[in-house]
């Protein structure tokens, strides 16, 4: 009974996908650097349609949803209502930071883009292989 339990467990996750995300950016830069990972800092608001194309949309791609968790670490912050670390600026929403586990910002993506696009972005500045 376990074993099926499990089988369909795996298969709903593999179905619905999703980016795996840290609730605090202090727990992500600390898990970066044991996994040899980068992370990635989503600046959002409520009620704004770009970002939440992207969490429900882009983020539940599986293809890309895999290769992301594979390679970097997300979080999430709300520009309203949670703290803001120093140095991650916007002009508008969703606003994407890729830094190391050292906290040094290696690439920006300002707005919402389609799985494709958005994955051959992070190729191209080897952030997902």
């Amino acid at each position: 009974m376990k074993k099926i339990v499990l089988i369909i467990a795996f298969l709903i996750t593999s179905v619905f996908a999703d980016i795996n995300w840290v609730e605090d950016i202090d727990d992500a830069y600390e898990i970066a650097a044991k996994e040899n990972k980068n992370v990635m800092v989503m600046l959002s608001r409520k009620g704004c349609p770009a970002c939440k194309y992207m969490k429900n949309v882009v983020f539940k791609d599986k293809n890309f949803s895999k290769k992301f968790n594979r390679d970097l670490i997300a979080v999430h912050i709300d520009i309203h209502k949670d703290f803001m670390p120093d140095g991650l600026e916007f002009f508008a929403t969703p606003t994407f930071y890729f830094l190391d586990a050292n906290e040094k910002k290696l690439h920006r993506i300002n707005g919402a883009h389609n799985s494709k696009e958005f994955a051959e972005e992070l190729e191209l500045f080897n952030l997902l292989k």
